[in-house]
């Protein structure tokens, strides 16, 4: 067993952080994984390496997977740092991910080049935030080694799951991968990261005051192929309202957001799905993403994007059930929209002319309405208990203020103005109105495409619910 180490990555900027902090990350970890992976975090963390590659793959060459974005901590390289701390006599060697202008793109090409790359290595070693963590799980899985996580930024809750977003004809598609044998969360470190990042995460965070909600419509109206269970969404609802104390210091928001997108990826590795954490908010994210890279244009980090479609996606579910009144509806009123296919590939070519974005994207839709139709019974059902599911929608639909405090306390972007570069009320419209056209998962957004209510004016009312909480356009 590898002890939690006390070393010389702790800053002065840190203050202690809750009693067990550590001891319950490590128990979540292995409980959750099903033994696969442990977590060691804390202040020095970066420490316990040494002994991690020493017990997970005694002998062998290490690979260190990185990117070419610059890190530091306590005035030294990170990569230094990571360095340092390897087995004595071992062989190793760094691999850096070819960026472009959007950085590490988990496509076809990257993963293949990086794959090869990595060939032969007994244990991989990931140094990085959310994408270079995401690569790692693709890489590892690949060449059949583990992996060791180090993770540099709380930017995002992916590094604690078996799953990974890759990039598949110009669409994001999250995949299973496999889950890191370690994850290791030095909070010298990760307090040092670029304050983008940070607020980044707060965005990925604040996701679970609206996400829920999504997946519990899924389940329970037959869309997905699960069951809506509590275990993986009231644990991260119990440590969020930490992230909109400000009356604690900052080092221990720190501790809370690290325990907050800790503990979610670890109820999404235990789900087998990202669906519990990723409703709306997420999709329109991965929208502007796949509109950026299609277009080769600069978009904001991920968690950025979130946190203000976190806003909105609370906004979306206030007026969904409280003016449209959606569940009032007769089960019958709902229908696939004649002419889909086409509206879908006219939503992509504005970014993609050539097409295949379109098509990748509405063979996923197709599928989704498919379901649909092979699901009324289903759908009967849950319309015939709806006074129940509405009650508890409310209950999973968080308040829009809610994600709204989080990021202002942090300082994160909570319009779409504010992120940078800044996205355009036309162009976020347009992600508002897409987002429904990318993946094969049910959402809010989806229901009401059904009901035909999926329109500018529906949109209008929306982006005024976000203002009045300091989000929208």
């Amino acid at each position: 067993m590898v002890r939690t180490p006390k070393g010389p990555m702790t800053t002065a900027s840190e203050t202690a952080h809750p009693a067990g902090f550590a001891d319950t990350l490590a128990e979540h970890s292995l409980s959750a994984s099903g033994g696969s992976m442990t977590t060691v975090a804390g202040p020095g963390a970066l420490a316990a390496l040494t002994g991690l590659i020493a017990h997970i793959a005694p002998e062998g060459e290490i690979v260190i997977l990185s990117d070419g974005a610059p890190k530091t901590v306590a005035g030294s390289a990170v990569m230094d740092a990571v360095i340092a701390v390897l087995p004595a006599g071992r062989t190793a060697r760094c691999l850096v991910a070819a960026e472009s202008g959007h950085g590490v793109v988990l496509d076809e090409t990257t993963i293949a080049e990086v794959s090869t790359r990595a060939r032969g290595a007994a244990v991989v070693v990931s140094v990085g935030s959310g994408t270079v963590s995401d690569l790692g799980k693709v890489v590892a899985a690949a060449v059949s080694a583990p992996l060791i996580s180090v993770q540099t930024a709380a930017s995002v809750n992916g590094f604690a799951d078996p799953l990974s977003v890759v990039v598949v004809k110009g669409a994001k598609r999250t995949v299973p991968t496999l889950w890191p044998s370690a994850l290791v969360i030095d909070h010298g470190l990760v307090a040092e990261a670029p304050a983008a990042l940070t607020r980044a995460g707060v965005g990925d965070a604040v996701a679970i005051w609206s996400a829920p909600a999504d997946w519990y419509l899924a389940c329970e109206i037959g869309m997905d192929p699960g069951r809506y269970d509590d275990r993986f969404v009231e644990p991260v609802k119990r440590i969020a309202p930490r992230l909109s104390d400000g009356s604690v210091t900052e080092a221990d928001r720190i501790a809370a957001l690290i325990e907050v997108l800790t503990v979610g990826g670890l109820v999404i590795g235990d789900a087998g799905t990202t669906a519990p954490l990723s409703g709306v908010e997420h999709l329109v994210s991965h929208v502007l993403d796949m509109a950026a890279m299609a277009e080769d244009s600069p978009h904001d980090l991920h968690g950025a994007q979130v946190g203000v479609a976190s806003i909105l996606s609370a906004a979306l579910w206030d007026i969904a059930l409280h003016e449209e009144k959606i569940l009032d509806a007769d089960p019958a009123d709902f229908a696939v929209p004649e002419g889909l296919r086409e509206r879908v590939l006219a939503t992509w070519a504005s970014c993609d002319p050539s097409g295949v974005l379109g098509e990748e994207c509405w063979s996923a839709v197709q599928k989704k309405m498919g379901r649909w139709n092979d699901e009324q019974p289903a759908v009967r059902a849950f319309f015939a208990e709806r006074d129940r599911h509405r009650a508890r929608l409310d209950e999973l639909a968080g308040d829009p203020a809610e994600p709204a405090a989080a990021l202002a306390l942090w300082g994160a972007p909570r319009t779409f103005l504010a992120l940078t570069p800044a996205v355009s009320p036309e162009r976020a419209r347009w992600a508002l109105a897409a987002l429904p056209f990318m993946r094969d998962r049910m959402s809010l957004a989806d229901l009401l495409v059904l009901r035909g209510c999926w329109n500018d004016e529906l949109f209008d009312r929306v982006f005024a619910r976000a203002a009045d909480v300091g989000g929208g356009l």
